[in-house]
């Protein structure tokens, strides 16, 4: 689902250096060609587990540049520098590092494109744009990183030589870059592990597709920052006492109609809950009437500029002043009841929410025309 997708794609992709960390630091113990068969062969394994034998199909897409980088490096085994490579390999892994980075971000735009007009499946395209994003993050701190690295090594080297003191130490040259690398894949594991820990707090929506049907899952915040993007369903219950309809403000930080006149009670089905689910929770957290049960009245789709929902309409009905006191009201939103009369006269006045608005015709032709008849005459 895309909730655990989303997860998923903030896997670490730092992980993909270990590769390139492995050749550096085998490389202090053993000969360049021996740590570069070991280094390039753990390459290829991982690129092979992760993309053909994950069952979530997690790409950490740091492993291609350490790939390319690896391949370049074997070039220069094509040529006769022995000393140079004996001495400097992790330099030159380094060098072709960054290199490659640098033209990989030319091509970012270029690559999020393609993602984009892709026929993927949609909640599997943005798992994969997902991971695109952090790897390209990943990549500018590693960039960033060993670029200042070797601009420390340059610096030294100058000084060094000007000091006729021995060339860039042992640790600058072979250690810091490993250090360098386990730092960077250490910062990313806490970055991760923070923004899951957002992430389970998130309240996470169905996706309905145009037949109403669950195709996945979205967190809220990412919905609304979507605008109509994505199709929810929502519960709404319409209270009414006396053949009047009770209504309030809706919240300022509301999608839809913020500020206008709506019922008390409306929610986001959650993903994985039924409607039952929902209206229960609604009469939980509102103390209903325990033998006074909100009744279904329709389902419909709402849809604006800015939102697309799939409505499910109840209705509870008080008839006691008693069970009137017992329910808990939102406060401080201006609630009252009203009567189908000013209902009427306000229609269309930018008072009423965009829902109320088009359930009324149905609540008026139904549900209030029956208390009307149920409702005993006045002496």
């Amino acid at each position: 689902m895309y909730k655990n997708g989303v997860k998923k794609g903030l896997d670490n992709q730092a992980i993909g250096l270990l590769p390139l960390l492995l050749f550096m630091f085998l490389d202090n113990y053993f000969s360049y060609l021996l740590s570069f068969v070991i280094g390039i062969t753990f390459c290829f394994v991982c690129i092979f587990l992760y993309t053909f034998l994950s069952k979530d199909k997690v790409y950490i897409f740091m492993l291609l540049p350490s790939a390319v980088t690896l391949i370049l490096y074997s070039l220069f085994l094509c040529l006769k520098i022995e000393p140079v490579l004996y001495k400097y390999s992790p330099l030159i892994t380094e060098v072709l590092l960054v290199i490659t980075l640098t033209v990989t971000s030319f091509f970012r735009g270029y690559i999020h494109r393609r993602i984009r007009h892709s026929r993927i499946n949609p909640f599997r395209r943005t798992l994969i744009r997902t991971q695109l994003n952090e790897f390209f993050f990943v990549a500018q701190i590693v960039q960033n990183a060993y670029t200042l690295h070797l601009f420390l090594i340059l610096i030294y080297g100058v000084i060094t030589f000007e000091s006729k003191l021995p060339g860039p130490g042992i640790f600058i040259v072979r250690e810091l870059n490993l250090i360098i690398g386990i730092v960077i894949i250490g910062y990313e594991h806490i970055r991760l592990s923070l923004m899951q820990g957002s992430l389970r707090k998130e309240m996470w929506l169905p996706v309905l597709d145009n037949k109403h049907r669950v195709t996945g899952c979205i967190a809220r915040s990412v919905s609304k920052e979507s605008r109509k993007k994505y199709f929810h369903p929502i519960v709404r219950i319409a209270l009414l006492y006396n053949g009047m309809l009770y209504l309030e403000k809706r919240g300022k930080d509301e999608l839809v109609s913020p500020g206008l006149l709506d019922y008390p009670y409306h929610k986001y089905v959650l993903f994985q809950h039924t409607l039952e689910d929902t209206v229960k929770e609604i009469e939980d957290e509102y103390r209903f009437p325990p033998d006074n049960k909100p009744r279904y009245l329709i389902k419909y789709v709402y849809e604006n500029e800015v939102a697309k929902h799939l409505v499910s309409l109840y209705v509870l009905s008080v008839r006691s002043e008693e069970e009137w006191n017992r329910l808990v009201l939102p406060e401080g939103k201006g609630g009252k009841l009203w009567t189908v009369r000013q209902i009427e006269d306000n229609l269309g006045k930018g008072i009423f929410s965009g829902y109320f608005e088009k359930e009324f015709p149905y609540l008026q032709s139904t549900i209030l025309l029956a208390e009307q008849f149920d409702r005993p005459a006045a002496p």
